[in-house]
């Protein structure tokens, strides 16, 4: 077959990328099947996932992010018209709305229950005001003003919800013996991000001279098809860890009763009242009743079970024995996960349920803590035990 043909054959119908049909199709395709997810997990989590707060934000925001995909079908049917810029940058500031309503989400993840959806929304005012002034106005400076407010704003919630987070990792590990349903460690992740996309949009929207170059001349398609799929990602990230969250707080475990006997002892008394639990065999009570095997067991639940304070056995643990509770209940876990791993080694249990049985809630929590510990999985000590 003569090479001129080949080309003909093989190669001339992907012209059909070089027209001017092309690109506001597969523009079109792509927005309307992220759109399609945004709306259907808004609705999804609406009806089966509104407990808390944060999900009912993220709910709303997923609708207002599907509404702001609508863009890409106003820029296909406006691209070669004279007020494309207008439009295109009017529709860009409603993405900034968007961004204030994550700003709202992740507020409401690191601090359930505190301000109200209200206070929440006045993250929102700011871009409203930025639209109604650029359709008033068609001034072209305030697109750069509300990404240089957007970037001074997101600066200061990433390192006050940083912090935050850490703080709240602490009090989990002070008082849970499991944290991975109530840890936001992750909410972190969310943000960092969120501050990365905000550097790239902002250097991104001033190396452009204008908002359209021409189809043949530009990778347009291939930026905007990979921020569907990454929205795409980024959206089923969170909601499957939304789904599973659970909001912990010292208040709501404090009300379940501060100690076995009734009242706290008295301000004289102590002083002699830490000694006495100091001098009593914490550590062998809990082995022989193996209250660590409670897979929800809290400070406060375990004050209870031995007859004393929370606020003393916090003590206990932490100056005594130099750990959270977090490391003090898990370390009586391992132990039992290694009484079970020798108990049988000729048949033994899988992983998932000797995680289980030691009191664990997941298999990669007791995985992740048996590496801290003793430097090696579960089945690599396992192996080096039957070995010897």
């Amino acid at each position: 077959m003569p090479k001129d043909r080949i080309f003909r054959e093989f190669f001339v119908p992907l012209q059909f990328m070089n027209t001017d049909y092309f690109y506001p199709l597969m523009l079109c395709f792509a927005s309307g099947f992220t759109q399609c997810l945004l709306v259907g997990g808004g609705i999804h989590l609406l009806r089966r996932h509104n407990r808390y707060q944060f999900q009912r934000t993220f709910a709303v925001v997923l609708l207002m992010l599907s509404v702001g995909f609508f863009n890409n079908f106003l820029v296909s049917a406006f691209r070669y018209t004279a007020s494309a810029d207008y439009i295109n940058t009017l529709l860009l500031l409603y993405d900034y709305v968007v961004v204030g309503g994550f700003m709202a989400f992740i507020v409401s993840l690191v601090f359930p229950g505190r301000f109200s959806d209200i206070k929440l929304s006045l993250f929102l005012v700011p871009y409203v005001v930025a639209i109604v002034l650029f359709a008033l106005t068609r001034g072209m400076w305030v697109y750069p003003a509300v990404q240089i407010f957007t970037l001074a704003v997101s600066s200061v919630l990433l390192v006050w919800l940083e912090l935050s987070i850490k703080r709240y990792r602490r009090m989990l590990q002070d008082n849970v013996s499991n944290i991975e349903y109530f840890d936001i460690h992750w909410g972190a992740v969310i943000i960092a991000l969120l501050y990365l996309v905000q550097l790239i949009w902002a250097v991104e929207s001033l190396s452009q001279r204008d908002w359209f170059t021409t189809v043949s001349a530009n990778n347009n398609l291939i930026f905007d098809t990979l921020w569907c799929l990454i929205t795409m990602v980024y959206v089923l990230f969170i909601m499957r860890k939304i789904i599973h969250q659970e909001v912990f707080t010292v208040a709501a475990q404090e009300g379940t009763g501060e100690s076995a006997g009734g009242e706290s002892p008295k301000a004289d008394e102590k002083g002699e009242y830490y000694k006495a639990l100091s001098r009593t065999a914490v550590d062998a009570l809990i082995e022989e009743k193996k209250y660590y095997l409670d897979p929800s067991l809290t400070l406060q639940k375990l004050a209870i079970l031995l007859g004393t304070n929370r606020q003393y056995l916090s003590n206990y643990i932490n100056r005594e024995k130099g750990k959270t509770f977090y490391e003090y209940i898990n370390d009586f876990r391992l132990e039992e996960a290694k009484r079970i791993l020798h108990s049988n080694p000729k048949h033994p249990q899988t992983m998932e349920e000797v995680a289980t049985q030691a009191g664990f809630n997941t298999y990669s929590t007791f995985l992740r803590s048996f590496v801290k510990k003793y430097g090696e999985s579960p089945s690599a000590y396992l192996k080096k035990t039957q070995g010897n």
